[in-house]
């Protein structure tokens, strides 16, 4: 006959006493003689994240300039256009073909009247001369300039980069 193994007196009361605690937890009803309304006022605004350096110019000049940017890097591609040292696009070597040219030509005077508007809201913005921002963007667009592209240098000369 196999013994029950028996806990001392001692032990039965200190596992007796957290299972009383635990088991006997008294109830709580929590209720309101009516119903709970809570008052929700949501505003939302919606704003674009704009750089610190962003330009403050008309939103259509920069959305004119984003759909003209893949003309302007076939343009490059192709060496019929570079940068040159005033910060404005050029027709470099003119293609021999009419046509061509003067899409050429439409694509820089476009660009070109962009960037002027351009440099001058960053005048305005930066209280800088008009001559100061045309020499840091023609700066920033050459050291933009990928390999292969033209560039027009300080003298005037016109080199690929």
């Amino acid at each position: 006959m196999e013994s029950i193994p028996r806990f001392p007196r001692k032990g039965w009361v200190l596992l007796a006493v957290p299972i009383t605690l635990l088991g006997c937890s008294p109830s709580v009803r929590v209720t309101t003689p009516e119903p709970v309304r809570i008052h929700v006022r949501m505003n939302v605004e919606v704003t674009e994240k704009q750089s610190a350096h962003a330009p403050p110019v008309a939103p259509e000049v920069a959305e004119h300039r984003r759909l003209r940017s893949g003309e302007i890097q076939g343009l490059k591609n192709a060496g019929v256009i570079g940068e040159d040292r005033d910060g404005f696009l050029a027709v470099v070597n003119p293609p021999a073909d009419v046509a061509y040219k003067q899409f050429a030509e439409r694509v820089v005077q476009d660009e070109n009247r962009d960037r002027l508007k351009l440099y001058m809201a960053q005048t305005k913005l930066q209280g800088k001369t008009f001559e100061e921002i045309q020499d840091e963007y023609a700066r920033r667009w050459a050291r933009r300039a990928f390999p292969g592209e033209y560039v027009q240098q300080p003298d005037g000369a016109w080199v690929r980069k």
